[in-house]
C-alpha cells in the first residue's frame, strides 16, 4: 500500500474515532466539576423534608463540605423566603465550615435588619442576632468587618456592634472594643459593652468588671453583676459585697446576691502578681 493510500485509511479512522473521544472528554469535564451523586442527595436534604429535617441535615453537614455543598449552604442564607431559623442553621453551619463568603453575606444584610428591627415580622425579629452566630460561627477572623461598624454614624448599628464583640471568646481585639465603650458617655454604648462583657470571658475582664459595678446607670451595674455570675471568682468578691452594701436596685442586688454565692463556691484564687515598673 502506498503512502497516499494509507493516509487515507488513517484519516478515514481518525474521523470514525474523534466523535467518541470528543464527548468521553465532555463527560468527563462535566462529571469532574459538577457534584458527585453522594453530594447532589446531601443537597437535597437539606431542601426537603419538615424544618427538622433540613436542619438534622445541616448538623451532619459533612466536613470538610465540597464546595457544591457550601455554595448551596450560601444559597439558603442568602434566600429571604427561607425561615429564619433555616437561614441562621446554614449561615452557621457555613460559618464553621470556615467559608469566607458568608462575612460578606452577612455584612450586607446586618445594618438594614438592625434599623428595621422594630418593624420586622415576629418571627424575623432575631435576624440581626442570627446573622451575628453566622459570623461568630466563622471566627475571630471577621472582626474587622464587625468592627467597622462601630464607625457607622447611626447609634443602633454602633449599639449592636458594640455588644456582637463579646461573641468572641477571649479575643484580645473584641475584649479592647468592649473596654473603651465601658468608658464612654453614651449611656446606650456602656450598656452594649456591659452586656458583651459578660460573654467575652477575656482573662482581664473579671478585673474591668469588678472596677465599673458602681456605674450610675443600673442596667449597666446588672449587666456587670451577670458577667461575674459567669467568671466571678475570688478576686472580685471584695467588690461585689461593698457594692451589695449601696446598691438600692432590687433587680440589680439579686444578681449580686446571686454572684456572689457562686463567688463563695469557687476556688479561691491567688492574688494577681503586682506589676513591675519599668
Amino acid at each position: 500500500m502506498d503512502c497516499l493510500a494509507r493516509n487515507a485509511v488513517l484519516s478515514a479512522r481518525v474521523e470514525k474515532t474523534l466523535p467518541c473521544v470528543v464527548w468521553l472528554l465532555l463527560l468527563f469535564l462535566v462529571g469532574g466539576c459538577g457534584p458527585s451523586s453522594e453530594d447532589r442527595r446531601f443537597m437535597r436534604r437539606l431542601n426537603s423534608g419538615t424544618v427538622a429535617d433540613r436542619l438534622k441535615a445541616m448538623a451532619e453537614t459533612p466536613r470538610p463540605a465540597d464546595a457544591a455543598i457550601r455554595t448551596e449552604l450560601l444559597r439558603i442564607f442568602e434566600n429571604g423566603q427561607e425561615s429564619p431559623l433555616i437561614r441562621s442553621s446554614a449561615g452557621i453551619t457555613l460559618g464553621g465550615l470556615h467559608d469566607a463568603r458568608i462575612v460578606p453575606a452577612a455584612m450586607k444584610q446586618l445594618p438594614d435588619s438592625i434599623l428595621t428591627l422594630g418593624k420586622l415580622e415576629r418571627n424575623r425579629r432575631m435576624e440581626p442576632y442570627l446573622l451575628g452566630k453566622a459570623l461568630a460561627a466563622y471566627g475571630p477572623e471577621a472582626l474587622p468587618e464587625v468592627s467597622a461598624l462601630l464607625r457607622d454614624p447611626r447609634r443602633e448599628v454602633v449599639t449592636w456592634a458594640i455588644m456582637h464583640h463579646g461573641s468572641y471568646r477571649h479575643s484580645d481585639r473584641a475584649y479592647e472594643v468592649l473596654a473603651r465603650y465601658l468608658n464612654d458617655r453614651d449611656i446606650f454604648y456602656r450598656r452594649a459593652a456591659a452586656f458583651g462583657l459578660s460573654m467575652v470571658a477575656h482573662p482581664q475582664a473579671e478585673a474591668l468588671v469588678a472596677l465599673h459595678l458602681g456605674d450610675v446607670d443600673a442596667e449597666v451595674r446588672y449587666n456587670l453583676a451577670w458577667a461575674l455570675l459567669n467568671y466571678g471568682s475570688s478576686l472580685s468578691l471584695r467588690s461585689v459585697e461593698a457594692q451589695l452594701v449601696v446598691e438600692k436596685e432590687p433587680g440589680v442586688r439579686q444578681e449580686l446576691t446571686k454572684a456572689l454565692a457562686i463567688i463563695k463556691s469557687r476556688p479561691v484564687l491567688p492574688p494577681p502578681p503586682a506589676l513591675r515598673k519599668p
